[in-house]
């Protein structure tokens, strides 16, 4: 029996993190085996946005939960399904390391002046984990390992070895870096958006602050 379009949506709506595994699984190894002998600049770029399907992995899956991190100890309501809702989660996650990482990536094959932002934007989305953790005042939060293994660490291999290159000619005065702190900023920026939304149509109570 075949499905319908609106169920392969549903289906992708509900599945997609899941979904993101196997995929990450699949670019590695194409990267790995296509890619990396022949362009490895262009291989650092495109590398950055499996390991980005592996930190959802991470948060969405095993051992998820980075939705109600976020909603209960970072806007600390008790609702863990709100503001940041499987909506908004689904269509930011999907359009940013689906679409726009991918993207960008394909677009730097023709000049890798479009992908340059890329692993910044990874180190950064790694160090807002850190930072995560730090406002929440827990030790761990979805996304905080493949932060700190692989995101963080890669991100920064990559643009010392595109400095290497000449490439980029200076680690922080760059347009890169700042294209790729905006993109993490945005992030917050649209959730602080949600959150004064959800506050002005919802009467919720503020949950108790832990004390550690």
């Amino acid at each position: 029996m075949k499905m319908k379009l609106s169920e392969y949506y549903s289906w992708l709506k509900r599945d997609w993190a899941k979904t993101g595994l196997i995929v990450s699984i699949f670019l590695f190894v194409f990267l790995v085996s296509f890619v990396k002998n022949s362009d490895f600049v262009l291989f650092l770029i495109l590398l950055q946005t499996p390991l980005y399907m592996l930190h959802e992995t991470e948060e969405y899956v095993f051992p998820g939960g980075f939705r109600n991190f976020f909603n209960v100890d970072i806007f600390r309501l008790d609702t863990a399904d709100k503001p940041l809702d499987q909506n908004f989660i689904f269509f930011v996650n999907v359009l940013l390391v689906w679409v726009i990482l991918p993207g960008f990536g394909l677009l730097a094959a023709q000049d890798y002046q479009y992908g340059l932002w890329i692993p910044y934007f990874s180190i950064f989305a790694g160090v807002a984990h850190i930072a995560l953790g730090v406002k929440a005042r827990k030790l761990y939060n979805p996304g905080l390992i493949v932060s700190l293994l692989l995101n963080i660490p890669v991100g920064i291999w990559s643009v010392m070895y595109l400095i290497n290159q000449q490439i980029i000619q200076n680690a922080i005065l760059n347009p890169h870096l700042v294209i790729g702190l905006g993109g993490n900023l945005a992030l917050p920026v649209m959730g602080m958006m949600l959150y004064r939304k959800h506050i002005k149509t919802h009467s919720v109570p503020l949950a108790p602050q832990s004390s550690n």
